[in-house]
């Protein structure tokens, strides 16, 4: 197969969804052609081969609007690269990015339209962007859906709550991937205290989360409990991450007299990464909308005890093995993290049980690549 791979951000952007991307078509390209049409946003316009992976960067225009966690951008020329792709397959990874112009393109190609939904339907963030994202669903978003060949979501719960019923006879689930032979537990006790001292963990309670800085994260909740915690205890947060409120976030913790307890780190390289989550002794997730969560994955894969909000896909792959909590709750946290840290080796045994039965069952890239792999072989002969 000839397969257009649509994103406005591709490695080396380090997001969830670029990572799952990457992931999928550096294993598909061993077998077929693939071409990545992306914007030029922390890389150079041209075009260049990654992995086997044909990429095509346009100039491009970024535009900032309130309440999405990332731009929107305007990428010349990008009909005329659709058309000369010439592919079987156009896979759209982001609905908001995409309109007419683009459906419009594609169909022109004769070629099929697959749609993945790696950001579900916003529930439970605020008024404006819950009733902002189901107005664009409702008169843009599903019309993309509704021309699209095949469409999959990261999760059950992205699907259920996303793609409308009546697609449902095209519509599959293929979840998130972890390379859980990187992200694995480190169990040498000298290797992790020698760890902890080359990245900067402090005595304490090194508590760990790992997010985009937005208000859909609910870092600010969790900075409140680090300020809770912190009255009868020692406790640290490592955040990894950046975004639009990360001066907010710093600002937060200055004024909650907490930011020497406080961090936030970005640019970690990916082989490095699995250290972090093995000096620390709690991982967090706070968020108020998650469709997946690949830092989740990594965390649980690394052996880390976990606690997270019981929201969007985060059961499908926590399920039994942590902590849920309570979203914009910051006292609900505090009494999590006092839970798990009174008992860290039921909660790590727990984490180690998520791997085995979960993670290495049904998150295994190879899986997950061969999966995206049928569903538009399928697509493509019907």
């Amino acid at each position: 197969m000839d397969i257009c791979v649509l994103n406005p951000y591709f490695y080396p952007y380090n997001g969830g969804t670029e990572k799952v991307l990457l992931e999928v078509y550096k294993r598909l390209a061993k077998n077929h052609n693939i071409t990545v049409i992306t914007s030029s946003v922390g890389s150079s316009v041209g075009k260049e081969e990654f992995n086997g992976i044909n990429i095509v960067r346009l100039k491009s225009k970024q535009i900032a609007l309130p309440h999405l966690p990332l731009p929107l951008l305007k990428m010349c020329d990008l009909s005329k690269e659709l058309k000369s792709a010439g592919a079987d397959i156009y896979h759209i990874n982001n609905r908001y990015q995409y309109f007419r112009g683009t459906i419009n393109a594609i169909k022109k190609t004769g070629g099929k339209l697959a749609v993945t939904i790696h950001n579900s339907l916003p529930i439970g963030i605020d008024t404006i962007t819950d009733y902002g994202g189901l107005l664009y669903d409702v008169f843009w978003g599903r019309s993309i859906m509704k021309n699209a060949d095949v469409i999959t979501a990261v999760s059950k719960n992205a699907l259920d709550v996303t793609v409308p019923k009546k697609f449902s006879d095209k519509s599959f689930v293929i979840p998130n991937g972890i390379d859980y032979s990187l992200f694995k537990p480190i169990n040498e006790k000298e290797k992790i205290e020698g760890l902890k001292k080359e990245f900067g963990f402090k005595d304490g309670v090194n508590i760990i989360t790992n997010g985009r800085l937005t208000k859909q994260k609910g870092h600010i909740y969790l900075l409140k409990a680090i300020s809770e915690l912190n009255l009868n205890g020692n406790y640290n947060l490592t955040i990894i991450g950046k975004g639009p409120m990360e001066i907010y976030t710093k600002n937060m913790a200055m004024k909650l007299g907490i930011d020497d307890k406080i961090r936030i780190i970005n640019g970690i390289e990916e082989e490095k990464l699995p250290y972090y989550y093995s000096c620390s002794d709690v991982f967090v997730f706070p968020s108020l909308y998650e469709p997946a969560g690949v830092a989740l994955l990594e965390a649980l894969a690394c052996g880390i005890p976990t606690i997270a909000t019981k929201i969007g896909g985060i059961p499908e792959v926590l399920d039994g093995y942590g902590e849920y909590i309570k979203i914009k709750d910051s006292k609900v946290i505090a009494d999590a993290v006092k839970k798990v840290s009174s008992d860290f080796e039921h909660y790590k045994g727990l984490s180690l049980a998520c791997r085995k039965n979960i993670i290495e069952k049904e998150h295994d890239w190879d899986i997950i690549a061969k999966r995206y792999e049928e569903v538009f072989e399928n697509a493509c002969r019907a």
